[in-house]
């Protein structure tokens, strides 16, 4: 099946089914289990996470990062270069993601970034009109098949981003630690996934 001329909607239960995902991306569990290297920490899977949750994964199968850390960073890049919009949780867990990848792959998380300021995503987008259209069409009409060139502007605001990295992912670090006798208690530790969850 060629997942480009589906509907967003199909491109995306496809997508969550081969990556190994629940059908709701994950929205209905407790608590969010991210890899951190071999550690699983958990922390609250918060309404304001239940919210940005089905938009990143739709972003995910427009954008084409994928699910290790290191597509995790650079999604979370390109959704920083565009904006989240009202979505609080998606900028704190995008912001989060980077620092893996800017260690490993510095270059690619400035391309994403790049390519997020020109393209926008789909936070602030009508998704029930969206999600019915063909993946091909909405790529296209967000400039998502073009290449887009890293310009001193956007490195200089990549700077700043990465710089407040460490700062802003002390968040879900901080409430991964005050609530770990309780995902410990419950065990959702053991539900380790070798990729990073958004």
């Amino acid at each position: 099946m060629d997942r480009d001329s589906v509907s967003l909607q199909r491109a995306v239960e496809l997508h969550l089914a081969e990556h190994g995902f629940p059908p709701d991306g994950g929205i209905g569990e407790r608590w969010v289990v991210v890899g951190l290297g071999p550690v699983p920490i958990c922390f609250p899977n918060t309404r304001a996470r239940r919210l940005a949750t089905p938009i990143h994964d739709l972003n995910h199968v427009l954008s084409g990062y994928g699910h290790d850390a290191l597509g995790e960073a650079e999604i979370g890049a390109w959704e920083l270069g565009g904006g989240c919009e009202r979505y609080w949780a998606a900028w704190v867990l995008n912001w989060s993601a980077l620092l893996p990848g800017v260690v490993r792959a510095p270059k690619r998380l400035l391309r994403a970034f790049a390519r997020g300021r020109r393209t926008g995503n789909l936070y602030g987008a009508r998704l029930e009109k969206v999600r019915q259209r063909p993946v091909t069409e909405l790529r296209h009409e967000l400039g998502l098949d073009e290449d887009h060139r890293v310009r001193t502007r956007d490195a200089v605001l990549f700077t700043g981003v990465v710089c407040l990295a460490p700062v802003v992912a002390l968040i879900p670090g901080v409430a991964a630690l005050v609530t770990s006798p309780l995902w410990l208690a419950a065990g959702a530790h053991r539900r380790h996934r070798s990729a990073a969850t958004p």
